[in-house]
């Protein structure tokens, strides 16, 4: 008579052939006979996760750790398959009770990292290029795991580490096409294009058509100015199935003036599964209203739904932007406003057209306008930066023009931008795109190199590509930017009010910056208003009459500094002091934030680290440090940057 011992060593073999029905079978009969086999248990759950019904499979491996809580591997699988069913921060701590149980486990080693990767939070980068580096000291001939380091690495900012990591991976596998592309897009940022599209011939040479690496040589050879031959490279890439290559196929064919070509293949891009259909929208917006065709954009982006998600509507904030795009370029700026008002948005495209709509409403009622210059002479070297206001909103858009106009000045280029918030809200004056300048992909490590003298290789006439920031922020550039960013006088009438308000109330304006919104989606680090209550307490009896001011995108924060008298943009409007800026509230915090005599930032926030690098007033900064969970002194102008 077979035992439950020999039945199971015959089910595992069937397990390990593939023969998962049989194996299946065999486990659900030893289960019959030993119910609380914890082996059988983990093993069933996994032929279950191989069927696709994780939940069942979550419940049999639960259930054989319950029995055998010690089961390295069973936390391993557990912590997968919590994976698979998107519970990450679960699935997280499962592979490190594993590692704890076992810290040679390679698949939970393995396991972490490429969990890690998968979240994309900035903080997560760092931790799963350790996890990698610890399989690789247990199993250092390990090819993907040197590859899957690079892609982590790279993600981590550290390029020159990325370009070992898949060097080592092709040396112990020549024929490792992504690792192939994967240097060639290392290659790509750095700006040695040659060398790219070398790793993308062999990449492909190995995979013929592989549609990532066409993809990613269309990149390489649209920055070379190569534009025929990437159009050939992401039309072969949507063919292969990598449908957000339709997207960056339009652009190139917009940019060699086949227009039509272009709106056929953004068409096409609205119906095909998987596209970028936010940027589809935004593109053929952006082609019909150059063409002057408003009334046919507006009937196309009323009537259009997306036909591969349940919610066909699932895009009507693009559709909406777009038809809002097409009222202002007609100069129909009321119309623009009223489309967008009562809709809330987070897409950088939204926020640009309704901010610019409600700053040129703002103008048309005081019986003006904003005149944008041209350049006077194209034929002198400029850059350009089109994607300026699609990466991002309101600090992410400065932050990218600080580092543009850095570069420009440094070298003598004149800069054109388009139109975007930044370039509305502050006094400047810069000319239009003129057009005809080849495209400067992943460009932010050359420009930081370029502006802090790292290298010396300038290139003019390019159009910088988003997306970009400073890696630091210099005293060197700090009167510089300074006097760049300052507000249009325009705007001081809806500005001026709330920091004379505040200045009524009290000498000391402390202003603090809580953001919630966006940063509990993307798993960002979130500020605990606790740990600005306990430096409030501290510092509130040494300030001269201090009053509370709370920006904050989360109203329901603000209670928890009620022992401050915290007062908000809103309270001041209840008391008929301020008159809110509808759909523009965000500037009349940001005036605050800038005017502040002390200012307290939100973790991570590009938006509050801008004011406090704008901020002139200040005697004193302060920032979150979410690992000490406490708040601490800081220095804008000497911090490297870290903003999102």
């Amino acid at each position: 008579m077979t035992t439950v011992a020999e039945a199971l060593q015959i089910a595992v073999g069937l397990h390990r052939t593939d023969r998962l029905d049989e194996a299946r079978a065999l486990y659900l009969r030893i289960l019959e006979v030993d119910p609380r086999n914890a082996a059988t248990l983990h093993l069933l759950g996994l032929v279950e996760r191989r069927h696709g019904r994780r939940d069942k499979a979550l419940e049999l491996i639960r259930a054989a750790l319950e029995i055998a809580p010690d089961m390295a591997d069973a936390c391993c699988n557990l912590g997968s398959t919590l994976s698979d069913l998107g519970r990450v921060d679960a699935a997280a701590a499962a592979h490190r009770r594993a590692l704890v149980l076992d810290p040679a486990l390679e698949a939970a080693h393995n396991g972490l990292a490429t969990l890690l990767c998968s979240r994309g939070g900035p903080r997560d980068w760092a931790a799963a290029a350790a996890s990698f580096r610890r399989v690789l000291r247990l199993q250092p001939d390990r090819p993907h795991v040197y590859h899957d380091l690079g892609i982590a690495l790279r993600q981590d900012a550290a390029v020159e580490a990325a370009l070992g990591s898949q060097r080592n991976a092709l040396s112990l596998r020549p024929d490792f096409a992504a690792a192939h592309m994967n240097l060639g897009n290392l290659l790509v940022e750095l700006g040695r294009l040659d060398e790219a599209l070398t790793c993308f011939r062999r990449s492909l040479t190995i995979e013929p058509e592989q549609g990532g690496a066409l993809y990613n040589q269309g990149n390489a050879q649209h920055a070379a100015g190569l534009a025929d031959a990437a159009v050939d490279s992401y039309a072969r890439a949507a063919r292969a199935g990598v449908a957000l290559a339709l997207t960056r196929l339009a652009d190139v064919l917009t940019g060699l003036g086949r227009l039509a070509e272009a709106e056929q293949v953004l068409r096409l891009a609205l119906t095909s599964p998987d596209s970028d259909v936010p940027g589809a929208i935004d593109m053929l917006s952006a082609l019909l209203v150059r063409q002057g065709r408003y009334e046919e954009s507006r009937r196309f982006f009323a009537d259009y739904r997306y036909p591969h998600l349940a919610d066909p509507n699932a895009f009507r904030i693009e559709c909406l932007t777009a038809i809002a795009e097409s009222w202002l370029a007609a100069g129909e700026v009321d119309h623009a406003v009223e489309v967008l008002a009562n809709v809330h948005g987070h897409g950088s495209r939204f926020f640009t057209v309704k901010s610019i709509a409600g700053l040129q409403q703002t103008l048309a009622r005081q019986g003006t306008r904003l005149e944008r210059p041209v350049n006077p002479d194209p034929g002198q070297p400029r850059i350009c930066s089109s994607t300026l206001a699609t990466h991002g909103r309101f600090a992410h858009n400065v932050l990218e023009y600080v580092l543009l106009r850095l570069y420009a000045e440094m070298f003598g280029y004149r800069m054109e931008t388009p139109d975007w918030v930044g370039g509305h809200y502050f006094d400047l004056d810069d000319p239009k795109p003129s057009g005809g300048l080849k495209p400067m992909h992943f460009a932010r490590r050359i420009l930081n190199d370029l502006v802090t003298g790292r290298r010396d290789d300038p290139r003019a006439d390019v159009d910088i590509l988003s997306p970009l920031f400073l890696f630091e922020h210099r005293e060197e550039w700090r009167e510089r930017v300074q006097s760049w960013l300052r507000p249009r006088p325009a705007w001081l009438p809806r500005l001026d009010p709330v920091m004379q308000a505040l200045k009524r109330r009290g000498n000391t304006v402390v202003a603090l910056h809580i953001r919630r919104g966006d940063f509990v989606w993307f798993r960002y680090t979130i500020t605990e208003t606790s740990w600005y209550v306990d430096w409030l307490r501290a510092l509130w009896p040494t300030l001269d009459r201090p009053v509370l001011y709370i920006a904050t995108d989360d109203p329901a924060t603000i209670d928890d500094f009620a022992a401050f008298a915290p007062v908000s943009l809103g309270d001041l409007a209840r008391d008929g002091l301020v008159e809110p800026w509808t759909g523009l509230e965000f500037l009349q915090d940001f005036h605050v934030l800038m005017n502040a005599d002390v200012l307290g930032v939100s973790a991570q926030s590009g938006y509050s680290q801008l004011a406090a690098l704008l901020n002139r007033n200040a005697c004193l900064f302060v920032e979150p440090d979410a690992a000490a969970r406490q708040i601490r002194p800081y220095s804008p102008w000497t911090s490297p940057s870290g903003t999102p």
